[in-house]
């Protein structure tokens, strides 16, 4: 008796460690789309903020293109950015052309 009574505990704690396995696995299947969701909408914030940044920056250079620098080292600076950018262009270009070439 004692023998079928130990084997019936066990069969006992088997399907209760079964029966977490499962909620467990579910839990993390719901945890891995909330993941999903989450990382979805943190891409979209970024790409939001991508452009609301791109939008100022050419705010900030169609200021600095009228001529109205509020100091000569606004002045300075915008001249930076602008060679920096057109440098940028250029690398570029050449990359396309490189591209086209081969």
């Amino acid at each position: 008796m004692a023998l079928e009574q130990y084997i019936q505990r066990i069969d006992d704690k088997l399907h209760l460690l079964l029966k977490k396995l499962q909620q467990v696995q579910a839990e993390n299947v719901l945890l891995k789309e909330q993941l999903q969701a989450q990382e979805e909408t943190l891409a979209a914030r970024d790409e939001t903020i991508a452009a609301l940044e791109n939008k100022l920056h050419l705010a900030k250079m169609a200021v600095a293109t009228q001529g109205t620098p509020s100091s000569r080292e606004d002045d300075e600076e915008f001249r930076k950015e602008m060679r920096n950018k057109i440098n940028d262009y250029i690398k570029e270009i050449d990359r396309c052309i490189a591209l086209l070439n081969s």
